[in-house]
């Protein structure tokens, strides 16, 4: 692999980095939905938004 293999792997990582990042919250954020329900979980939110 010369530069050009280094820069295009980086890059790949980079744009299958974003969209996995994504999923991986909404899986995150549905699970949570599922076990606590939705006034906690959106309640538990706006806490750490307030803390910020």
């Amino acid at each position: 692999m010369g530069e050009i293999g280094i820069v295009a792997l980086i890059a790949l990582i980079a744009v299958v980095g974003v969209p996995v990042a994504m999923l991986v919250g909404g899986i995150v954020y549905v699970v949570r939905l599922a076990r606590r329900g939705t006034q906690a979980t959106l309640a538990d939110a706006a806490k750490r938004r307030e803390l910020a």
